[in-house]
């Protein structure tokens, strides 16, 4: 029994998926062909299986080449300020680690005491895939 008033952690979530992607050859994952876009608000990481934010953590370079490795973890890029938005942008852990999110690359911000994700599945070069993303959030309206 639970007493006394409680919050449940809520997270909002819009995914847009066009197309299969192939992780082994992310080249092929290129837009028209494959698109998945996910957008979610709220209590991200619990979508995330518990991530925490990462800050300005930075573990490589963003780089082309790096997308058809296997990874059990997110790799961090570290913090970007894209427009008035300043977070964190990562390549998340690969399917089916990183689950709905496997393989994406992803800017994870806050605003007005909320968490939001923009995320697409990456693709070849990732620099081209960074400039998408990047496109996409800063036209993502401000709350």
């Amino acid at each position: 029994m639970v007493s006394g008033p409680h919050r449940v952690n809520q997270f909002w979530v819009l995914d847009l998926q066009h197309g299969a992607p192939d992780d082994r050859k992310p080249q092929r994952n290129r837009p028209p062909g494959v698109l998945h876009i996910t957008i979610v608000a709220g209590a991200v990481a619990e979508l995330l299986g518990g991530m925490s934010y990462p800050n300005t953590r930075r573990e490589a370079m963003l780089s082309d080449g790096i997308v058809a490795r296997k990874r059990r973890e997110p790799l961090l890029f570290g913090s970007r300020d894209w427009g008035d938005r300043r977070g964190a942008l990562f390549l998340a852990p690969s399917y089916p680690f990183g689950g709905e999110i496997g393989g994406h690359l992803t800017f994870w911000w806050r605003s007005h005491s909320t968490n939001y994700i923009v995320s697409l599945h990456a693709w070849e070069p990732l620099t081209e895939c960074e400039r998408t993303l990047r496109t996409i959030v800063l036209s993502t309206p401000a709350r």
